[in-house]
């Protein structure tokens, strides 16, 4: 580029122009995008304009008919889909599916028929592939019955690089050096999948909205991880009952750790599988879901093994809330299930004292692996998963962090922690006016709270709403007179947010209003 010839102005977009591109994204991905996200949409679009040489309005409108499908599928590629993944992502879900759910299916099915798993929102193939090597671990070579791995995608771009089987750096973390060397082959800089793993997947487009195709049924297990994160509520519930409707009965459903079912689509039975939580269709479930306080949780015991960017202030979860009395859990019969359910209460209160304390210390992802061993399930669910979001905010994760903060919302209107953590990130994106809305629905939750009353102020003063400002730095300090200064307000000295509150009223008093 000519470093004297002008460059083009900034993409701006309207609020009423987001939020006609936004819904008409979500009614084909079903991703529901947030403000947080709008920075990722300008440079799609930017993109997608300079390719299609038209103006904005032009392109809207193109969007919005029946012609405009493929340009919305070109748009979908570039700023709603995420194709970060890695092999054996959830570690206590590949022990579960190797030492204790493949050998269960393959003693139960009949001989000779597939054992069939389903990788829905499979990106760019480390899940499906790391599916193969699971069950090549399990049963051995030559395999006892045939194993078919369905894997789909939205992405055909995705898709392509699936197919390639070609991976490198971070996406080979989990993988051991026995089977790297077992299972792929060296190519330049890259691995790539061997054909015995390859033969057992087969890899196809699928748009989880649409119906499913025949090929859907017979699936025994099916992977969903990771892929309803972003799903508004209705249409990650209707996705359940279309799974639930799909699956005969002992089948099993693998969701990521944050995708709760709890209070949202309770006719699965949520079970502990080597320390992993995952949904069954138990035999005898009902048709339909039944309420919420009829879920149960219960345990199946292992069989022996087989083969081998940050947000201070940070937030802390109200622990006391997760020790609050839990449903009275229903007996329930699955093959193999102990009668006693794990992670009582105190147990539960551990792990979020725990993973609040790593938060503390700047160990985010440590804090996910520990928050990974909780069941979603129960009254605690919207507090863990506010939780979760910290976790994912702390590391500069703040679409995912903004997703889970709301669906903490959606199974509880009264989380402070999600209002709050959404206070912060809106702010921090400069989207004051909604982090100001969530600051104050968190104020009203908690009103004594001076960590809501300093992030209050702060927004107000760049809101330019001055008086409120100042009152809210005076509550601030009224809030924490009983403080002792060397004490700490979720990770920061109370000095400092003190001496913040009241050099900030000095230079308001100089300021007319």
């Amino acid at each position: 580029m000519n470093p004297n010839q002008p460059s083009s102005p900034a993409l701006v977009l309207q609020p009423n122009q987001f939020e006609v591109i936004r819904d008409r994204l979500e009614r084909y991905s079903g991703i529901q995008l947030d403000r947080i996200s709008q920075h990722v949409l300008t440079t799609g679009l930017a993109q997608r304009l300079a390719a299609t040489n038209m103006a904005l309005e032009q392109y809207i409108q193109h969007l919005t008919q029946p012609g405009g499908m493929n340009e919305v599928r070109q748009l979908v590629e570039l700023a709603v889909l995420n194709h970060e993944t890695i092999f054996f992502r959830n570690l206590p879900h590949v022990r579960a599916l190797r030492d204790v759910i493949l050998p269960q299916l393959h003693r139960q099915k009949l001989a000779h028929t597939p054992l069939r798993i389903w990788s829905a929102g499979c990106s760019t193939g480390e899940e499906p592939y790391s599916l193969a090597i699971l069950a090549l671990e399990a049963f051995g070579q030559p395999l006892p019955r045939p194993i078919e791995i369905w894997a789909t995608d939205l992405s055909e771009t995705a898709l392509t690089k699936a197919r390639v089987g070609c991976y490198r750096g971070r996406a080979l973390n989990n993988v051991t050096p026995p089977q790297l060397s077992r299972y792929f082959l060296p190519q330049g800089t890259t691995w790539k999948v061997r054909d015995e793993v390859r033969n057992l997947v087969h890899f196809e487009r699928l748009n989880l909205l649409d119906p499913f195709p025949k090929r859907a049924h017979g699936i025994d297990i099916i992977f969903c991880q990771n892929v309803t994160i972003y799903f508004p509520l209705a249409t990650f519930r209707t996705l359940m009952e279309h799974f639930y409707a799909l699956l005969p009965d002992g089948g099993y459903l693998f969701l990521g750790f944050s995708e709760t079912l709890w209070n949202i689509y309770d006719a699965f039975r949520l079970i502990e599988v080597e320390g992993a939580f995952i949904y069954t269709k138990a035999k005898g479930s009902p048709k339909k879901p039944t309420s919420p306080a009829g879920s149960t949780l219960v345990t199946i015991p292992s069989q022996p093994a087989g083969p081998p960017r940050g947000l201070p202030p940070r937030l802390a979860p109200r622990v006391a809330q997760a020790t609050a009395p839990q449903p009275e859990r229903k007996e329930a019969r699955v093959e193999g299930a102990s009668k006693q359910p794990v992670n009582q209460p105190k147990e539960q209160t551990d792990l979020f004292q725990q993973a609040t304390a790593l938060l503390e210390a700047g160990q985010a992802a440590e804090a996910l692996v520990l928050l990974n061993r909780l069941p979603l399930h129960g009254p605690q669910a919207p507090q863990a998963l506010a939780l979760v979001a910290r976790a994912h905010a702390n590391r500069g994760d703040l679409d995912v962090a903004v997703a889970e903060a709301r669906r903490a919302l959606e199974l509880d209107s009264l989380t402070t922690e999600a209002y709050l953590l959404l206070g912060i990130v809106y702010a921090q994106q400069g989207q004051l006016a909604v982090a100001a809305q969530n600051l104050e629905r968190a104020r009203y939750l908690e009103p004594e709270s001076a960590l809501i009353s300093f992030h209050l102020a702060e927004t107000y003063r760049q809101l330019k709403r001055l008086d409120v400002a100042q009152r809210e730095y005076r509550n601030t300090l009224r809030k924490l007179a009983p403080q002792p200064a060397d004490s700490l307000l979720d990770g920061v000295a109370v000095s400092w947010v003190r001496e913040t509150c009241e050099r900030q009223l000095k230079l308001l008093a100089q300021k007319p209003f």
